[in-house]
């Protein structure tokens, strides 16, 4: 999605419906996903299917479908970026990069490592 698209739809906010999509497309539950967010787990089990998420949330939300968009591109296919965003990287630590997505700095640091990986960078 385009940034202004992007921006745009999270200001209007997305739908629950919307939301789950995206939990299923990154392969994880609800349960880790919302460990992702600024909201309970509770709040958005709440929500209706097409009641919207706030734009914060939205905003986060759609921030992480881009980075998953994104790394799929650069590691091959989504399920090979699943599993690498399990796996503890020298990189990070030898944390996992689904530990750092949960703002918007460990959101960056993992988009930039996958354009490292990207070009070729020793990662």
């Amino acid at each position: 999605m385009e940034p202004a698209l992007r921006y745009s739809k999270a200001n209007d906010g997305i739908t629950k419906s919307d939301f789950l999509n995206i939990v299923h497309y990154c392969g994880l539950n609800i349960t880790e996903f919302s460990s992702l967010l600024p909201v309970s787990k509770r709040t958005i089990e709440k929500a209706k299917n097409n009641d919207l998420l706030s734009p914060v949330v939205s905003d986060r939300v759609l921030q992480i479908a881009a980075l998953y968009q994104f790394g799929s591109e650069v590691i091959g296919s989504i399920e090979s970026l699943r599993k690498w965003m399990s796996s503890p990287l020298i990189a990070l630590g030898g944390k996992k990069p689904l530990d750092f997505i949960n703002n918007d700095t460990g959101i960056s640091i993992v988009r930039d490592l996958l354009g490292r990986i990207e070009h070729g960078v020793y990662s």
